[in-house]
């Protein structure tokens, strides 16, 4: 069987012969490997698209037409697969940038955001006219200290820290109910 000419083989294959498709492979594959090994310069990558030329061609043997050079249609198959390949990979790529875009200006935009909300809390804090209640308001929510923590510090008792810190808030939030 290793005598016939690629026209016969593909008859035979076309007629479901395994043994001709084996010689096409065998007489075929090393060729096909090493031009998609030089196109994509990625042996792995280069033996998948071999795989999957080989793949297609079987299950769609009944399909091709008789009379093709064989040799041509498989060099042929590897050029169409790899420039899928490509443009697959620039699809992906452009996706990632445009991901990429959206997502640095999504942080952009959070970042100013924030800034903007900081300075408008710390322009209401000043708003808060005594200023031992703006300090313990600093030292609970800036400092993140416990009322305990502020009342020990500042030599006053626990209920005074909540009696400021309570008014502070009710300062903050008629200068910031427009904002939030």
């Amino acid at each position: 069987m290793l005598h016939l000419t690629d026209s016969e083989l593909l008859e035979l294959v076309k007629k479901g012969g395994e043994s001709a498709f084996t010689i096409l492979y065998n007489r075929y594959q090393p060729v096909m490997l090493t031009v998609a090994r030089k196109k994509l310069l990625n042996h792995q990558e280069a033996e998948d698209i071999v795989q999957e030329i080989f793949t297609s061609f079987w299950q769609r043997r009944s399909h091709i037409p008789s009379g093709i050079p064989v040799k041509h249609y498989f060099l042929k198959a590897v050029h169409f697969q790899y420039a899928y390949k490509c443009r697959n990979n620039a699809v992906a790529r452009k996706y990632e940038m445009h991901l990429w875009h959206t997502l640095q200006e999504e942080c952009e935009l959070h970042y100013l955001e924030s800034k903007e909300l900081g300075q408008q809390i710390h322009t209401a804090m000043q708003k808060i006219s005594a200023p031992a209640c703006r300090k313990i308001f600093e030292l609970a929510y800036i400092e993140d200290k416990s009322c305990s923590e502020i009342a020990t510090s500042l030599n006053i008792c626990t209920q005074v820290v909540r009696n400021q810190t309570s008014r502070a808030l009710k300062v903050l939030r008629e200068e910031l109910k427009l904002v939030v």
